[in-house]
């Protein structure tokens, strides 16, 4: 026993004061309880993995200024001829010159020639337009052509509207139509140049006539009225002063935001049948897709209200009225990519909330016309959803509008052929599924879904990056009881969860997650953990994975300055991790535990892993190897591999820097557990107090865990059982003073632990040769009378006549005492169990603890009922 000025003493009694002082500042450790959920780095581009189809897929690697819009739409020139060009555009035709103004929106829109100057012939003829039977649009550059003297500028904007949308056509100096070129000989394309306004200004430069006054430029119907009020031909005349400069747009950015509101206003009124405009809606749209187009028009909430306009107007059918369903559909992918990139930023999240721009997008994606069913274009979509719903108020959103529905619609398995098509899409919806699944499993677990994430797993058996994001969205749901619940009712995705596992060994990200998955389900459904085990064949799978990925970390581990493509360290213990957990749910199985218990392919990983591994580099992996031996142990049978003898030696060697390093409390419980099923053999009773084991436990009872404190109780019924044992823990460690003081401090509702406290005194009082100290047995004999007495008025259950019937062997066999002093640190004993003094009893619910003095009972309630 230690000296009594100097408890503390011994090093080893040191080394578990400071593993209990970590513990205290650690508080966030590696558990079982709550295994760790593989973590998915953000990333928001459309797919994360290289294309290994070699088929083209929709790329995020584009900028904003590459999209083109307006000529998407309408066709080359959407009226316009050939070499009209968007700004944003960068593809360049090898006829023609794409040419901006200073203002950096779009050049006039007239057909250059490779040599201006260069006279033709009357048979050169124009490049046939047809994409929208309209007349040919003017420039909507910041030059115009000059303005007629005294004429007070150009006319309304309504008296060159056409009902079929377009642009006003340019007027002469003296009358409304175009004039013709002079020169009769000349070419159509000649006299389109000749009358552009381009070519006038390199010709001659007109002023107004002397003492005229020139109309502003920014003259539109209805000038005076208030913005919020303006008509549809109004808002288009501001639309394309504005559009007409750069310096305009720049000046005045709040009433570009004020027109686009009113723009929303008149589209709601089209769409709702009022107004009477509807026939003006292809001029606006083709205005707002214009400005969107604009290189200089960045600011995310004009390009979201603009978008949101363009996305109203385009589902009219009297804005698209003439245009083809490619140009439609090429309208929304530009739209959708002009959002996408948007998405792709963190900041933007809440702004396609607050500008309602997930609504349409949804809207867009459950539509079933041609113009919406592009797999490209919902590629972008849902690329676009998935971005967004990484905000929590978005995806709450997205439930509520019923985005799930939605998205698992586009996975019904019998519109799918397992194209590499297919897939592209299927990875942008499953990657919006798994970021909606955290917090709203239950639209996700009902029986059609689970079957359509199912089938989609066969389907695609080669699309990693796609089964990948299943194993996610799995990884999500079956955290919770209710959805493991509605697995185990069909043992089709078990099934189909193991085959993909088996054939995807080489993909560490996936493996990681299934293996988890699987984790999950056999952990909480016994039925599911046979089916797995050997209907699956998972008894043979695990140790195949188990022994792989065992030796790919111990290739890292040798090559740790390699740079090697692959799965990095890191990565392989993760999976090695989840790994080892499946096999130790598995083995709770009796059947699957002992197969798994006389494999070498799965003993020998798990004994090197607790070898190589340090707890504190490694917590959560050697925990789990742990508690996977300690299932294994329980199985004593002749083919258990762990029960041979070095393997116990081995096991005593490597349990006890754990005991005496470990921070983890869970790590101590399941070292503590698997001593319990080791001690069972006297071999490693005697090599554990070789190594002083029962010492380190005796300590251990002091701790302030209940499960700890109980399994090592248990490791020490198994020693006080052994008489080689017993006068260790009698004279070296002072274990009946602290099983009295536990006994005694035990609370009266948690029989469990007073039943294994009394087996370890009992234990060590069938040695006769073993003498307890006086202090010790005054101490045994007042918790045990204690005991008794409260068992006798809650002998409410077999646990608690079993306790009674071993204490009152244990009470007898104490030896008699005619004097009772109080042991210096237990509890004060009255004279007899019938209670001849008066007994202080813990008032607080379930306890019912008796004392004898108010000092022990205040002290108690300080240390178990703190509250």
């Amino acid at each position: 026993m230690y000296p009594d000025d100097d408890p503390l003493g011994d090093p080893y009694v040191k080394a578990l004061e400071r593993s209990s002082i970590a513990q205290t500042i650690k508080a966030a450790r590696a558990s079982l309880a709550e295994p760790s959920r593989p973590f998915t780095p953000l990333d928001r581009s459309l797919f994360r993995g290289t294309n290994d189809s070699g088929d083209s897929r929709p790329t995020s690697s584009y900028s904003v200024d590459q999209l083109s819009l307006v000529r998407d739409t309408f066709g080359s020139t959407g009226g316009r001829p050939e070499s009209a060009r968007s700004s944003r555009s960068s593809r360049t035709r090898p006829d023609t010159i794409q040419e901006e103004d200073d203002d950096g929106y779009r050049g006039s829109d007239v057909l250059r020639l490779d040599d201006e100057e260069a006279q033709s012939s009357g048979s050169e003829e124009l490049t046939p337009v047809t994409a929208v039977p309209t007349p040919p649009l003017p420039s909507r550059g910041p030059a115009r052509p000059p303005r007629p003297p005294g004429g007070g500028g150009y006319p309304p904007a309504a008296a060159s509207l056409r009902s079929g949308g377009g642009y006003p056509e340019p007027l002469s100096a003296t009358d409304a139509s175009p004039r013709r070129s002079p020169s009769s000989g000349a070419s159509p394309r000649r006299r389109l140049a000749e009358a552009s306004p381009t070519h006038s200004r390199r010709k001659t430069s007109q002023s107004p006539a002397r003492g005229s006054r020139a109309a502003s430029s920014d003259a539109v119907p209805n000038g005076d009225v208030p913005i919020t009020q303006s008509s549809c031909e109004a808002i288009i005349a501001r639309l394309q002063s504005l559009a007409s400069s750069k310096e305009k747009r720049k000046k005045s950015p709040d009433l570009l935001l004020e027109i686009i509101e009113r723009i929303w206003d008149i589209t709601m009124d089209m769409k709702g049948g009022r107004g009477g405009e509807l026939h003006l809606a292809p001029q606006l749209l083709r205005e707002v897709m214009g400005l969107m187009d604009a290189k200089d028009v960045k600011d995310a909430k004009c390009i979201f209200k603009l978008a949101r306009c363009a996305l109203a107007l385009l589902s009219l059918e009297g804005a698209t009225k003439g245009v083809p369903v490619s140009g439609v559909q090429a309208a929304y992918q530009n739209i959708s990519q002009v959002l996408f990139k948007y998405s792709q930023k963190e900041g933007h999240d809440t702004d396609f909330l607050t500008e309602r721009l997930i609504e349409p997008l949804i809207e867009v994606l459950e539509s079933d016309t041609p113009a919406c069913a592009s797999s490209d274009l919902r590629v972008y979509i849902v690329g676009v959803l998935k971005n967004v719903s990484n905000d929590s108020s978005n995806a709450k959103f997205l439930v509520q509008r019923g985005a799930v529905g939605s998205l698992f619609r586009l996975l019904d398995s019998k519109q799918l052929t397992g194209s590499s098509k297919e897939a592209q899409l299927l990875i942008q919806v499953t990657a919006a599924l798994r970021n909606l699944a955290s917090n709203q499993y239950k639209h996700f677990i009902q029986e059609e879904r689970l079957n359509a994430m199912t089938r989609v797993m066969a389907l695609f058996p080669g699309q990693t990056e796609l089964l990948t994001n299943i194993a996610r969205i799995l990884a999500k749901l079956t955290v919770h009881s209710s959805a493991v619940e509605a697995f185990a009712k069909s043992d089709a995705h078990i099934r189909q969860i193991t085959k993909t596992l088996s054939s995807c060994v080489e993909s560490a990200p996936l493996t990681l997650r299934l293996a988890f998955v699987l984790g999950n389900l056999t952990e909480r459904s016994d039925r599911l953990r046979v089916i797995f085990a050997f209907d699956c064949e998972g008894t043979a799978l695990v140790p195949q994975l188990l022994s792989k990925y065992w030796q790919k970390d111990r290739q890292l581990a040798r090559q740790e300055q390699s740079s090697k493509p692959g799965a990095t360290p890191k990565e392989v213990e993760e999976v090695l991790v989840k790994l080892v957990r499946l096999l130790a749910n598995i083995a709770i199985t009796k059947s699957a535990g002992e197969t798994l218990a006389s494999s070498s392919a799965v003993v020998d990983p798990l004994l090197d892993m607790l070898g190589a591994k340090r707890i504190g580099d490694s917590e959560e992996l050697v925990l789990n190897v742990v508690a996977a031996v300690t299932n294994l142990l329980f199985y004593d049978v002749p083919s258990n591999l762990l029960f041979q003898e070095d393997s116990k030696q081995l096991l005593c060697r490597l349990f006890r820097p754990l005991l005496l390093e470990s921070y983890n409390v869970e790590a101590l419980v399941e070292t503590a557990r698997a001593l319990g099923n080791l001690s069972r053999h006297a071999d490693a009773r005697r090599c554990m107090a070789s190594l002083r084991l029962d010492e380190i436990l005796v300590i251990l009872l002091d701790h302030d865990d209940r499960d700890l404190v109980f399994y090592a109780c248990g490791a020490l019924v198994n020693l006080g059982a052994d008489r080689d044992c017993t006068p260790r823990l009698l004279g070296v460690s002072p274990a009946v003073q602290k099983l009295a003081k536990l006994l005694g401090d035990a609370p009266s509702d948690d029989p469990a632990l007073q039943l294994v406290a009394v087996k370890v005194l009992t234990n060590l009082s069938l040695d006769p040769g073993a003498a307890w100290p006086a202090t010790d047995v005054e101490a045994v004999r007042g918790v045990v009378e204690s005991t008794i007495a409260d068992c006798e008025e809650l002998a409410d259950s077999p646990e608690r006549q079993q306790l009674i019937e071993l204490a009152k062997q244990l009470q007898g066999r104490l030896p008699p005492t005619s004097a009772r002093r109080p042991l210096p640190g237990g509890p004060e004993v009255g004279a007899g169990a019938s209670g001849d003094k008066e007994w202080f009893c813990c008032k607080a619910p379930g306890c019912g603890r008796r004392f004898g003095s108010e000092e022990k009972l205040t002290a108690h309630v300080e240390r178990r009922h703190p509250k």
